[in-house]
């Protein structure tokens, strides 16, 4: 009695184990694009906007000249809100982790919503900002 049973089991597990293995990461949905010399870097997350709180974000630089993407060096992102009154506020930033050449995904946090700013810099004279806003 329990042969065929574990049989089933298995039989069934198979087809839902490889439904979960081939599944495609999710489309990616510009959020903002900036050009910086001879690069086209574009903003993109899973939705297209910013939330507050926990956000996962893949940042890509492209050639302008073949839209081919690019690897840059020294690529460092740091994010702030103006405070009216006071200094500006920082947002966490991960380290970027490089998945292929030119495309850099990190994690950032916004403590509160409203209007942010992305500096994004990287070889020697690479520089876009990016003004956003978080919900």
């Amino acid at each position: 009695m329990r042969q065929p049973f574990a049989r089933v089991t298995v039989l069934l597990a198979c087809p839902l184990l490889w439904l979960s293995c081939s599944k495609q990461p999710s489309a990616l949905t510009q959020i903002q694009q900036q050009h910086s010399g001879e690069y086209i870097v574009t903003l993109l997350n899973d939705t297209g906007a910013l939330k507050q709180r926990s956000n996962k974000l893949t940042l890509e630089v492209r050639s302008a000249a073949s839209n081919e993407l690019a690897d840059v060096t020294n690529l460092q992102i740091q994010t702030s809100m103006r405070m009216p009154g006071m200094g500006p506020m920082f947002g966490n930033v991960s380290s970027t982790r490089q998945v292929a050449p030119g495309r850099y995904d990190f994690d950032a946090d916004f403590s509160m919503a409203g209007q942010w700013t992305f500096l994004v810099t990287f070889d020697p004279k690479g520089r876009v900002q990016f003004n956003l806003s978080a919900q």
